[in-house]
């Protein structure tokens, strides 16, 4: 399920490119400015960008913090599923301007001058400097660039190698024809300055309510599921996973798929439906003989995080899902899988599950929500007559 991809524009920023048809200042070409000692400095065509799209992340509620936005510039290409196609230049610019209370994408907050981050931490007036980043998502394990960074795309390509910026400066000013324009120059790990400025309007698209640009989203369920047509089940022995030490549970996970789904592995790959489903059940519980009956409620993590309070470790709970794992999830999720791909999915935050026994026949009653506000439900009822497969 990895996948190395030097860029994937659209996944984090969340939005189309959004093209403003006027272009930035003259496009001309940068001269070569002689040093001191003899040494031609190396300085870049001035790329001409005529398409600009403004993010607002706003500061995720923290009044602490500065809100964040996110400018993509890039020049007269075609986009193709939200990736600009070369031959062209693209200019990513991530910064950090004033706090705006009301927590929308105001422009008023965006003029001044902006620089490189201090070594304090966040601060209005900087931009975030480019990273790599290894990033787990519903579409595998990626790595791209991150922050405020330049891409020459070659033509026919949208994969290109970035120059993560460390340096230099810029600044937003407004315009009395109610246009913007953002000019400055900027110095990365490939050493060229990489003069830039762009003249037209900003229509911001407002992401606050999706937290950071570096934050995918736990579920993109958009109604409630019905879990009917799950004919594959498997049930799987994870012991003490909390290594409490103490003998006072067992987690079982107990996969229940539809039949494209491949759950004979330990994780599951194919196309369809599936409920990854794990339960705190008694010590001496045995798969052998199936889920323990009774009534499982949610054991929650702290803060939607990955720790599990030790209160919370005990029978008969169902497991929270763990957040921001997608490749090798932990907790209960419910996914729709195509070619093992993740296509729509939810992280399971509350509800119960009942389990009602008939010797070996087991009759699980499903009442679980996921983590979208407000919750959609996932809920059904799966039946099984002899022993569960393991």
């Amino acid at each position: 399920m990895r996948q190395n991809l030097k860029i994937v524009l659209m996944l984090l920023a969340a939005s189309a490119f959004a093209a403003s048809c006027q272009k930035d200042g003259d496009g001309n070409t940068g001269q070569q400015p002689q040093t001191p000692g003899g040494f031609e400095e190396l300085v870049p065509e001035r790329p001409d960008y005529v398409n600009a799209n403004l993010i607002y992340y706003g500061n995720g509620g923290d009044d602490e913090l500065p809100d964040e936005w996110l400018l993509n510039l890039y020049t007269d290409m075609e986009v193709v599923g939200g990736n600009p196609i070369g031959p062209g230049q693209y200019l990513c610019i991530n910064f950090y301007a004033p706090v705006n209370q009301a927590q929308e994408p105001s422009l008023n907050y965006l003029k001044g001058q902006y620089g490189m981050p201090s070594s304090s931490g966040l601060a209005e007036s900087t931009y975030i400097q480019g990273e790599i980043y290894n990033i787990d998502t519903p579409l595998g394990s990626i790595t791209m660039p991150g922050g405020t960074f330049y891409g020459d795309i070659p033509a026919g390509e949208y994969e290109f190698e970035p120059d993560l910026i460390r340096e230099g400066s810029f600044s937003i000013t407004a315009n009395e024809d109610g246009t913007w324009t953002i000019d400055g120059i900027l110095v990365g790990t490939q050493y060229t300055k990489r003069y830039f400025s762009y003249t037209g309007e900003f229509n911001p698209v407002d992401n606050s309510d999706q937290g950071s640009s570096q934050d995918i989203p736990n579920s993109n369920l958009k109604e409630d599921i019905e879990l009917d047509g799950l004919t594959e089940a498997r049930l799987l022995d994870k012991g003490d996973f909390f290594v409490t030490g103490e003998n006072n549970y067992r987690l079982f996970l107990l996969y229940l798929a539809e039949k494209g789904v491949d759950i004979s592995a330990d994780y599951p790959a194919g196309t369809g439906r599936l409920l990854h489903l794990e339960l705190l059940v008694p010590a001496d519980a045995d798969p052998q003989d199936g889920i323990p009956a009774g009534e499982y409620t949610m054991a929650s993590r702290i803060s939607g995080g990955s720790y599990m309070p030790k209160e919370n470790i005990v029978p008969f709970r169902v497991v929270e899902g763990c957040a921001n794992v997608f490749e090798y999830n932990t907790g209960t999720w419910y996914q729709e899988l195509s070619d093992g791909m993740w296509v729509n999915y939810g992280r399971i935050t509350g509800g119960k599950v009942t389990v009602e026994r008939d010797g070996n026949a087991h009759t699980l009653t499903i009442e679980l929500t996921d983590c979208s506000d407000p919750a959609f439900s996932v809920s059904g009822v799966w039946t099984t007559d002899g022993q569960i497969p393991l």
